[in-house]
């Protein structure tokens, strides 16, 4: 079964719901951009995920990539793809939003998405390459930028994020790598390890530029004391071209569940006392204080969303299959009806609940994604600067949304998908099970699914005296007020609204929990999980209620033989399903944790050992 995308669903966003005028006509797109153009732009993404990118998609996952003598082989075909995508503006030329030129990013994600969707494992480099591109551009010198940026864009070299170390996972600030001054105050020695690092050394390039943290002599402990380093594998000289060797070493490959067709390394800087960074940003002050991780969290920030983005491509791929093979597969007789013929499973009730939860999941998410993009296309580019504050604190709120809910929902969909194709889908006659292999990661990637919880409640839900998530409720109170009776959806429209204030009493509840921080604290993460997903349920819910009313509104305008009709039914029927059998999930985990409950607490840890 070849590999198809949903195109008119992102026509949809793009044309219809997403109001992407107003993005394109910023002094930065206006001259090249309109909506005229999107038609053009997908179809032809299209083609290249479909002909260029899927196909190293399997091979990616039966070669993996090697290491050898200290060389990394990639998978056949990863370097020429990830070359392409790049040279021919498929990749961080389009995706760098401090870059002069470019795309919007309501535009530039929906053929990533569809690249992604292809081969998740070859746009992950595009996507840290980016994110390295994006660093440099905002807090490198003109220096850095004219020696690094013109061959990351190119695609002859790539970029990494390197936080994470042996001892030191989730937990940044216990890094032990090491940056030591030189007699240049720019240039600083770096030592240490650091691993689970893609593109750490893929292979598909001839350079890699590292951007590190690391703790600089004398710094202060903790996350506030690290900074971040440009560290390239080979030295760069002034006029761009490559130098020597720069001790940046790959001791292995991680032996991973899946996305195997890329490099996850282990890399040690300074083996040899040799490795040298360049810092970004000001030098430690005099309490030992650096701006590296507040520099890097723009990178994460944008790896954030683009792990929850990543998640959904691959959820909404898996569904393509299941909804293509349940009209395909015979089996069965309609229920009850003893005599009748053998019928194709699309027809037994189970399968069609389980094929139209997937396409809320996928579409309900996906929506709630692209809201996050259009957000960060207004921050990023509008001339108002207050209009950019609001609409990028709007953005912070979903980040954590985005990546925390999304990739687990996700996951269960393409779970939800092998269950459609039944045995078949364990096997690797369909790439549905690569899918879920693939996928898992993603809950962990950039922060695990409580890190990105607790980043809601105990920042998001707190910035500005609580003012920029209660900019996001009115976002969401305002849609309701404006469509309460609106003659097709009052049911869904009461149930949003029921879900509305379920956020509002999670958020006092929290709220009640600081004040009392002494003897509540323990509540706070407790439920931190399950008030991020509250809030994401709703927010979901939202997305797809504004999509059906705009779709409810063009099926009374067309005849009912029109061949876009089925498309719009079915945006309304995943908005009741989610409204009328997801929502209301809010209300019972909403008592719930208003209950404190405490025995995750109160348990013994003993007890919770299996020994």
């Amino acid at each position: 079964m070849e590999f198809k995308y949903n195109l008119r669903e992102l026509q949809f966003i793009l044309k219809e719901w997403l109001p992407t005028e107003k993005v394109l006509a910023f002094d930065r797109f206006r001259d090249n951009f309109s909506l005229e153009d999107v038609d053009m732009y997908l179809n032809e993404g299209y083609r290249i995920a479909r002909e260029v990118v899927n196909p190293i998609n399997a091979v990616g996952d039966a070669e993996g990539s090697i290491l050898k003598d200290g060389t990394v082989t990639p998978p056949t075909g990863f370097a020429d793809v990830y070359k392409f995508l790049q040279e021919n503006g498929w990749g961080s030329t389009s995706e760098c939003v401090q870059l002069d030129g470019g795309m919007p990013l309501i535009l530039y994600k929906a053929l990533f998405e569809m690249n992604t969707a292809a081969c998740p494992a070859i746009t992950s480099y595009i996507k840290l390459t980016s994110g390295a591109a994006n660093l440099l551009i905002k807090f490198g010198t003109d220096e850095d930028r004219q020696r690094y940026l013109p061959k990351m864009l190119s695609g002859d070299w790539q970029g990494t994020m390197c936080l994470t170390e042996p001892n030191a996972g989730s937990d940044v600030g216990d890094s032990t790598a090491r940056s030591y001054p030189t007699d240049d105050p720019r240039i600083w020695k770096i030592k240490g390890t650091k691993m689970f690092i893609t593109a750490g050394d893929a292979g598909t390039c001839e350079n890699t530029i590292h951007m590190v943290l690391a703790r600089p002599e004398g710094g202060a402990p903790g996350t506030a004391g690290l900074g971040l380093y440009i560290v390239p594998k080979y030295r760069v000289n002034e006029d761009g071209s490559m130098g020597a060797f720069n001790d940046v070493t790959i001791v292995g490959l991680e032996h991973k569940m899946g996305l195997k067709g890329h490099a996850t390394s282990l890399l040690n800087f300074g083996e040899n006392d040799d490795c040298y960074g360049i810092m970004m940003g000001p030098p430690p002050n005099e309490k030992g204080r650096s701006r590296g991780l507040a520099m890097m969290f723009n990178m994460m920030n944008e790896s954030r969303i683009g792990t929850g983005h990543n998640s959904n491509t691959q959820a909404a791929a898996a569904y393509s299959y299941a909804s293509r093979y349940a009209t395909e597969r015979i089996q069965g007789r309609t229920f009850g009806e003893k005599g009748g013929e053998r019928v194709p499973i699309i027809k037994h009730e189970d399968i069609r609940r389980m094929l139209l939860d997937m396409k809320a999941v996928t579409e309900g998410v996906r929506a709630m994604i692209f809201k996050s993009f259009y957000y960060l296309d207004i921050e990023a580019n509008s001339p108002d600067k207050e209009e950019a504050k609001r609409y990028g604190g709007l953005a912070a709120v979903l980040m954590p949304l985005v990546k925390g809910f999304g990739s687990e929902s996700s996951l269960a969909a393409i779970a939800q998908a092998i269950q459609v194709l039944g045995g078949v889908g364990y096997t690797r006659e369909y790439p549905v099970e690569q899918y879920l292999r693939d996928s898992k990661i993603l809950t962990i990637w950039e922060g695990t699914t409580f890190i990105q919880a607790n980043d809601l409640v105990g920042r998001k839900m707190r910035m500005n005296e609580g003012a920029v998530f209660a900019d996001w409720m009115k976002t969401i109170k305002d849609f309701i007020d404006e469509h309460s009776d609106h003659p097709q959806f009052q049911a869904e429209m009461r149930r949003l609204g029921e879900g509305y204030n379920c956020v509002e009493r999670v958020r006092e509840r929290l709220a009640g929990w600081y004040e009392q921080f002494e003897q509540k604290k323990r509540l706070i993460p407790s439920n931190a999980v399950s008030a991020m997903t509250i809030c994401a349920q709703v927010q979901v819910a939202q997305c797809l209620m504004e999509q059906a009313v705009i779709a409810q509104a063009r099926i009374a305008e067309l005849p009912e033989d029109h061949f876009d009709r089925p498309f719009y039914l079915g945006k309304v029927a995943a908005a009741r399903y989610w409204a009328n059998r997801v929502l209301p999930q809010t209300a019972l985990a909403t008592e719930l944790l208003e209950a404190g409950d405490t025995i995750c607490i109160d348990c013994p840890e003993e007890a919770l050992i299996v020994d």
